[in-house]
């Protein structure tokens, strides 16, 4: 049963909102229009969106919204919210914010807002706060929901602050962390101390992708530093179908992610990011196999993060999923990428994996171009780099190119790697191990290998520690034949 109070006035009331005053802009002193809403998430309904309706009167200078529900058993429901331009699914006109189940309160005003969420006009009509529950225990999900609606003038506007797009004009190979998240989903830093971290570990570039919202895309400017590419982008997460991030966006682009795979929408959304330059990305396909295992069409994806966090069994079904589909001609970019959450040390400190990307400038587009020529290798940490090239009588082709080879002909293969610690390379093609080679340990390993006639269809290197952790991979080298 859903019930509507009105207009509380109670001092006991009152007191409910004192939590959410704090976390509020200034406002107006005036006295809060109070509406409460309650019901009840049955078991059966894991994975459902529930839009609650609220008007909002002319006047409304800030909007507060505490969410409280019995956390028994595991229980998460997530938090949203929708203005009066649109709040269907497939429209993302009217969106305000999304914090999932990262906080259970936020408020929304002209100038500022909770992270997560978006500031700006509070147009009078009917909103919608979304509940979504990703854990339902058998007893289902008690809720109540409490929204203050603030009268008073809206105030100044809210002036955004866009991360710049570039940084520098000069081709070379790039650092960064493609995949990690701040306050403003489900981090446990400021944007500003992320980028202070960045710095510290040699990052040239990062890629925003909080769940759901582009909130932080507004106001990444305000943390520049003069050699840190900030990239907008967003992990669209669909909890029930797995994640997965939209890299290169502009700074005021949403990819909705309110659909299954049985809608056969999701082509219309990673044509969406591309038609902005930017590249759709698989995330940890595998993590874990109860919820967010990767359920759509892998056609119509650019990439797989085949290297989240710490190198464990879950990245080797990942590396192994995109291996098979290299072999079955599905040239799949990988990266590899933190995905961190909490400042270091941690499980997944910043920039621990990384991706390397050869590109044109250190600029939004030219990053986003080397990675979708999957110009591109992934490394353990930043001591260690390496050079990958393959050559059959002609120009040498590196990571993401393509080598012609004329039928019988040997194709040499050169590889060197610095600043890894003792380990095994290997050379493979589609058909599994072509070549190892030991690595030195804490030097530069220099490794040549000439291979017998037949064209694989691509090669690929990987190093790996004594105990078979992952220090380095590369994209491949494609091999095609041409005539002598």
């Amino acid at each position: 049963m859903l019930v509507l109070v009105k207009k509380l006035k109670r001092k006991a009331y009152w007191l409910l909102f004192l939590g959410l005053c704090c976390l509020a802009g200034p406002v107006a002193a005036q006295a809060p229009t109070a509406v409460v809403r309650q019901g009840h998430v049955p078991a059966d309904s894991l994975f459902r969106l529930l839009y609650v309706p609220i008007e909002v009167p002319a006047g409304t200078a800030e909007i507060r919204v505490r969410e409280d529900y019995n956390h028994e058993a595991g229980n998460v429901l997530n938090l949203g919210i929708y203005g009066p331009e649109g709040y269907r699914p497939g429209t993302t006109a009217g969106f305000r914010g999304w914090s999932g189940g990262a906080r259970t309160a936020f408020f929304i005003n002209a100038q500022a807002a909770s992270p997560g969420y978006v500031p700006g006009p509070l147009r009078p009509g009917t909103w919608h706060v979304l509940l979504y529950a990703s854990t339902i225990a058998p007893a289902g999900i008690d809720w109540t929901l409490t929204v203050a609606l603030v009268p008073g003038p809206p105030g100044p506007a809210f002036v955004p602050a866009f991360a710049a797009p570039a940084v520098n004009n000069r081709p070379g190979w790039y650092q960064g962390d493609v995949h990690l998240h701040t306050l403003h989903s489900d981090g446990r830093r400021t944007p500003e101390e992320l980028v202070a971290e960045a710095g510290a570990q040699g990052l040239d570039f990062i890629v925003s992708t909080e769940h759901n919202t582009n909130s932080a895309n507004l106001s990444w400017g305000r943390y520049a530093r003069p050699n840190l590419l900030v990239i907008n982008g967003e992990e669209v997460t669909t909890t029930a179908f797995g994640h997965w991030n939209a890299l290169g966006l502009e700074p005021t682009t949403l990819i909705d992610w309110r659909y299954a795979p049985a809608d056969s929408s999701i082509a219309r959304y990673t044509a969406q990011v591309r038609a902005v330059g930017g590249l759709a990305i698989i995330n940890h396909p595998f993590f874990p196999d109860t919820i967010n295992r990767f359920r759509f069409a892998v056609r119509h994806f650019d990439g797989i993060e085949v290297w989240n966090g710490r190198w464990d069994a879950r990245n080797e079904r990942a590396l192994a999923w995109w291996d098979a589909l290299l072999r079955q001609g599905c040239p799949l970019l990988a990266v590899a990428a933190s995905d961190t959450h909490t400042a270091a040390p941690s499980p997944n400190q910043l920039g621990r994996p990384r991706t390397v990307v050869q590109a044109s400038a250190l600029l939004r587009a030219g990053i986003t171009q080397g990675l979708r020529a999957r110009r591109a290798y992934l490394v353990a940490d930043r001591p260690l780099n390496l050079t990958f090239t393959a050559r059959a009588g002609g120009a040498p082709a590196g990571i993401g190119d393509t080598l012609a080879v004329a039928a019988g002909q040997r194709i040499g293969v050169a590889f060197e790697l610095r600043g890894a610690s003792a380990g095994t390379v290997t050379l493979l093609g589609e058909n599994g191990v072509l070549a190892t080679s030991p690595v030195a340990s804490g030097g530069s390993t220099a490794v040549r290998w000439q291979l017998p006639p037949g064209l694989p269809r691509y090669l690929r290197v990987e190093v790996r520690n004594p105990k078979g952790a992952m220090l380095a991979l590369t994209n491949p080298i494609w091999v095609s034949s041409r005539p002598r």
